[in-house]
């Protein structure tokens, strides 16, 4: 029986890269294991491409926290390859790969949920202490918390409107995440909600010519998914100068 139907980008990814990940051990109808003692040969882009798929395959697979049986997972690949007879129909399949993903998904809200509980704990002794020592910082409304270095005198910032601006980006012990000084010249942005959304209710609280400092808990941040070198559930510090504000 050969079965052909349509899964979830996801999972058309995952097994149509293990197939590749899987193709040499299949040619050798005696065996079924593959060798992961001797680095591969990459002879061609190909093979690169192959690796690099296989990668990826196997870290989607990973994070399902499923003991993966590798044996069956490639003879299964095999079979389908060779169109040999299903042990389960398309009906079985299409609903064990979506119990699967369910479960993935309930168990990644649940370790979202459990962290994000963590890190709201974490943040009130640290913003309880950041106002205790620096009686100078206030909290907005919106939950994060601002200190007026320089107060300016120009246009305010608003919804639509453009800031030019520099800024220095901090974790709470110092480390510096990324600053425009020094590195690249003033950002020029439409103040909008593609900003993360600390920065965009920041920017429309200041004036051309001020600097703030804000202090910002993950949710008005990067949240539960990070960014390039910002962890998942981190604080953070932005210094921002904004130069200029105009429609």
């Amino acid at each position: 029986m050969k079965i052909t139907f349509r899964l979830n980008h996801r999972w058309t990814l995952v097994l149509a890269v293990m197939a590749l990940l899987s193709f040499s051990a299949c040619q050798n109808k005696d065996t079924i294991k593959v060798r992961t003692d001797e680095p591969p040969a990459f002879n061609d882009k190909n093979d690169s491409l192959s690796w690099v798929l296989g990668f990826s395959a196997a870290q989607n697979i990973s994070g399902l926290g499923v003991d993966i049986n590798r044996e069956i997972l490639i003879k299964a690949i095999c079979t389908t390859l060779d169109s040999k007879e299903q042990p389960f129909t398309k009906e079985q399949t299409i609903t064990m790969l979506m119990e699967l993903e369910k479960e993935a998904y309930m168990k990644q809200a649940q370790d979202e949920s459990t962290k994000l509980k963590e890190t709201q704990e974490r943040e009130a002794a640290y913003f309880a202490n950041l106002i205790k020592d620096n009686p100078n910082v206030k909290k907005h409304e919106k939950g994060f918390y601002y200190e007026v270095l320089k107060e300016g005198s120009g246009k305010q910032g608003g919804p639509g409107l453009v800031a030019v601006f520099d800024y220095k980006g901090f974790f709470t012990n110092g480390q510096i995440i990324d600053q425009t000084y020094g590195n690249r010249p003033p950002i020029t942005h439409v103040i909008n909600e593609s900003i993360f959304p600390g920065l965009y209710e920041g920017l429309c609280m200041m004036k051309a010519g001020s600097t703030y400092r804000f202090y910002f808990p993950s949710e008005l941040a990067f949240g539960a998914r990070g960014s390039d070198n910002i962890p998942p559930f981190t604080t953070i510090i932005y210094e921002v100068e904004v130069h200029d504000v105009y429609e």
